[in-house]
């Protein structure tokens, strides 16, 4: 599989986890799942889905009595050192099953193979998902990514060019300008700083707009506190004031990013 193919895959992994963790509750405020984006997440990790009378398993493992056992509820616990047997006995009893004494204690007590569950069992899963992706990159995968960006412009490919700069966002470690900062229907990710006086600021700044197929960066460091600041990036998205960057040299800015910051942690 191909650097990019990975990294979407990381983004995508990022991403389901952060649909499912809003859904997760606790014994005291419990909620429902989001069972649907969970399974995706699992479907992305080594844990395999196997039915079990009315329960939907998850195990990694391969000897049957020690195995690492996910059951897909509004609990998601994990369970470790156990079988699928003794899980569906636990979570799932059958009437005969009850008249021992024995797996009346397996049954109203867990700890002795709980590992961990709800947020805890899902960011077990994110991590073990992202371990199988390998992640080592060349300077021409980044060329790569960059040319694909251009030729979206070029074509205006607009989910490519979201696809390619979702990316070098990644990449660079951006994040999404709050909205007080966005104008013109632009999505904007910047490069988040914390300056002496405590005040947040973003840059490099990308700024897309999917209707116009047009992408700005600006290179300087500016903050959605500040008035000024504001009205500059309204100028640049309404085309008022010019862009340190636009179009294509966008993507091979960001390309030099990446390779710049590889350069230096190596």
């Amino acid at each position: 599989m191909s650097f990019k193919d990975n990294l979407k895959k990381k983004i995508l992994i990022h991403r389901l986890s952060k649909l499912v963790a809003p859904t997760i509750g606790s014994p005291r405020h419990p909620r429902k799942v989001d069972k649907e984006s969970m399974r995706r997440l699992l479907a992305l990790s080594p844990f395999v889905m196997e039915k079990q009378r009315d329960l939907e398993l998850y195990f990694r493992g391969g000897e049957p009595e020690v195995r690492e056992i996910l059951v897909l509820d509004n609990e998601l616990p994990l369970y470790g050192n156990t079988s699928l047997d003794d899980v569906a006995l636990r979570r799932s009893p059958e009437l005969k099953e009850m008249l021992s004494i024995r797996n009346i204690i397996k049954i109203l007590d867990d700890s002795d193979i709980l590992i961990c569950r709800g947020e805890d069992t899902l960011r077990y899963v994110r991590d073990r998902a992202l371990e199988l992706l390998d992640l080592h990159f060349e300077e021409k995968d980044i060329e790569e990514i960059a040319t694909d960006g251009v030729q979206a412009l070029a074509t205006g490919d607009v989910d490519a060019v979201v696809e390619t700069l979702d990316l070098f966002v990644d990449l660079l470690a951006y994040v999404p300008m709050p909205e007080t900062g966005l104008a013109n229907g632009y999505i904007m990710y910047g490069k988040p700083h914390r300056e002496e006086d405590g005040k947040k600021t973003f840059g490099p700044l990308i700024m897309y707009n999917s209707t116009t197929n047009t992408v700005k960066l600006l290179k300087a460091n500016v903050s959605p506190a500040e008035s000024a600041e504001r009205d500059l990036i309204r100028d640049v998205a309404l085309g008022e004031v010019e862009p340190d960057e636009e179009g294509h040299s966008v993507f091979r800015f960001l390309k030099e990013e990446v390779l710049k910051n590889y350069k230096a942690c190596h």
